[in-house]
């Protein structure tokens, strides 16, 4: 039985932490102490989550942490591990999952070299359907890829001492640039859309969406291709589609932000590819303009 600590009590976070409670001692961090109990619901069953709950502010070198997952915001996550960072055990094994794609060069260069980082890409469905409980909405593949070198001796250990049993349908990633570039596929073809028309995932399957699904990923294919990312457009197609209709049910994250006013995190997603192209000395108009309408959108919500 591992020792886990999962910062993030948002839908990922408390969905892994159920699941990883079965068989793992889990310590839940959050920004505030609000709740004695989460529960985790799946059809009409609703269970506790078996977890010691701990605000943030509240960890001391008393508590080293061993293992952590940081479900947080893509724009949340430097920030969340500088909390946690002097805390780590010599062998700490850090666990990072986000939408989109942002530079992790901040991370890694506070790491040591026995210290490991991993990138967690998942399509399960979870909605927080209210400030204790997060709804299970689908069930999807999960990866689990290796960020540094560390990483990459011992990702076959950690794999089978802490996912194996846990986590139905995961797998290890041999390449994490094609895994992060992956699940940024999904989240272009997903997420901005479903928030411009506050619908849910499996309301993308209409033929009215197809246009600009397929524009935004086959732009998103060519500046991947121009960075020797090799991501074929029926390929990005093929799994957009599987993610829309496990989740068919679901709110993505960033349509739930724009409706409740937050942040989203669009500057990760469609502004990553934006980004990029900027940099090869080129423009992506699609995503450009999906990045200036959710902006516009933030901004007067």
């Amino acid at each position: 039985m591992a020792s886990i600590h999962v910062l993030g009590a948002g839908a990922v976070g408390l969905s892994f932490a159920f699941h990883f409670s079965q068989h793992h001692q889990i310590t839940l961090v959050t920004r505030h102490k609000k709740n004695n109990t989460f529960y985790y619901q799946e059809r009409e069953t609703v269970t506790p989550i078996t977890a010691n709950i701990v605000d943030i502010t509240s960890l001391t070198s008393q508590d080293p942490i061993s293992i952590c997952f940081i479900c947080v915001k893509a724009y949340q996550l430097v920030d969340a591990f500088n909390v946690i960072q002097p805390l780590l055990t010599p062998e700490a094994k850090v666990i990072i999952s986000h939408n989109g794609i942002t530079d992790l060069a901040e991370i890694t260069s506070q790491l040591s070299k026995n210290q490991s980082l991993y990138f967690m890409s998942t399509s399960r469905g979870a909605l927080k359907a209210s400030s204790k409980t997060v709804v299970q909405t689908g069930i999807g593949a999960t990866y689990l890829g290796a960020c540094n070198t560390e990483a990459e001796n011992n990702i076959d250990t950690f794999y089978e001492a802490v996912f194996a049993e846990s986590i139905s349908a995961s797998a290890i990633h041999n390449d994490i640039t094609l895994l992060r570039w992956q699940k940024l596929m999904v989240n272009i073809a997903i997420n901005p859309l479903t928030a411009l028309h506050q619908v849910q995932n499996g309301q993308l399957l209409k033929p009215n969406y197809a246009t600009q699904v397929m524009n935004l990923l086959n732009e998103a294919c060519f500046i991947a291709d121009k960075l020797g990312i090799d991501i074929p457009l029926a390929d990005a197609l093929n799994s957009a589609y599987t993610v829309m209709r496990q989740t068919r049910s679901n709110n993505s994250s960033m349509a739930q932000d724009l409706k409740l006013g937050r942040k989203t995190e669009i500057e990760a997603i469609c502004g990553y590819i934006v980004g990029e192209a900027k940099k090869l000395g080129l423009d992506a108009p699609y995503n450009r303009t999906m990045l200036e309408q959710i902006n516009r959108l933030e901004q007067t919500s």
